[in-house]
């Protein structure tokens, strides 16, 4: 083989699936990775030369996934707005890092592109502009993700500065957009607005940012980041009411009527989280995601611009995506599934 092979992990999940269309776009030859009870295996096929299931907590597994490759792009992980860690999280989100780390070191990989997240970064108030940081504080920031996250930042980082690695990290904020073949915590609200489901919108912001915006930076990021560096790849600020009518819209139905403000709804946020638990259901309105949509959310993306002219696109293109994937491509391949 003359092409170099382009490794993506958590190739199932909206950004990997994102990121395997980005590159076969670019005709580089990719390797998608998948958990081996993922079912969506058909829908990545079209974008992948090679689908291979490997456990990302066994080093084994993922030696051998790595093997050969040119760049690995590292997005297995546990996204979770629950309140309390759980092995799941450490095992992946930590342990996993430090599995794909030894394997790019070991079959020498040109480059690591490891996918972090924006809740790595501290903020005193609610109103001053966050840019990346040098050094990740696992202390100094809220929820098990978001540890877990600073956790495995750091040790990529450490990987560059004492193992000579070669690796940059990607840190989007929320992602939305299509490519959700695997209910994400927003991407459930996002559903639950176009299936009517939603009785109640409620007051609080985030940033919002196109799942296809952030392939295309994380493969800008293995032609262009400098070693060690960090970027944020955030989009926009929007207020969950208007992700919640801008969906809506696409849908063709008429949002929830009813706005509740935040601190209303967390009152009743810790027994919605345990309900939807025991429930085997998505979160969605947990005491840490409603702390959040509270939170400081104004993060600068300039570093990634200056670097690469990137642009994220306008949220409204990204919402009405993701409703349409939803209709025409997730319930479809549902349906087939249950045939």
């Amino acid at each position: 083989m003359n092409q170099e092979i382009h490794v993506v992990t958590g190739a199932t999940g909206r950004t990997g699936l994102a990121l395997c269309a980005e590159l076969h776009g670019r005709g580089h030859y990719v390797r998608a990775l998948y958990n081996r009870g993922d079912q969506v295996i058909p829908f990545l096929k079209q974008y992948a030369d090679e689908v291979i299931s490997a456990d990302i907590t066994s080093p084994s597994s993922v030696g051998a996934a790595l093997e050969g490759a040119g760049y690995v792009y590292h997005l297995a992980g546990v996204v979770s707005i629950a309140s309390k860690m759980d092995a799941n999280i450490q095992a992946v989100n930590i342990d996993g890092t430090k599995n794909v780390i030894d394997a790019c070191l070991a079959s020498g990989v040109k480059r690591l592109v490891y996918t972090g997240t924006v809740h790595t970064l501290p903020f005193s108030d609610t109103t001053s502009v966050l840019r990346e940081i040098p050094r990740f504080d696992p202390e100094a920031v809220a929820g098990p993700y978001a540890i877990s996250k600073a956790i495995a930042s750091n040790m990529v980082l450490d990987a560059v500065k004492t193992r000579g690695l070669d690796a940059v990290i990607g840190m989007p904020s929320g992602i939305v957009g299509g490519f959700e073949l695997k209910r994400s915590n927003f991407g459930q609200m996002v559903v639950d607005v176009a299936e009517r489901r939603l009785p109640v919108s409620i007051t609080g912001r985030y940033d919002f940012v196109d799942v296809r915006d952030v392939a295309k930076a994380l493969a800008d990021l293995a032609d262009k980041g400098v070693s060690g560096e960090s970027y944020i790849l955030s989009g926009h600020i929007l207020p969950v009411k208007e992700l919640v009518a801008i969906s809506a819209r696409a849908a063709g139905v008429k949002p929830p009527a009813l706005c509740l403000p935040l601190g209303f709804v967390k009152l009743f946020a810790g027994i919605a989280e345990a309900i939807a638990l025991a429930r085997g259901q998505t979160l969605t309105f947990t005491p840490y995601a409603l702390k959040v949509l509270g939170d400081n959310c104004n993060f600068s993306h300039e570093k990634i611009t200056a670097l690469t002219g990137y642009t994220p696109r306008p949220l409204s293109e990204a919402l009405k995506d993701q409703v349409e994937f939803y209709f025409e491509v997730y319930k479809k391949n549902l349906q087939k599934a249950k045939q």
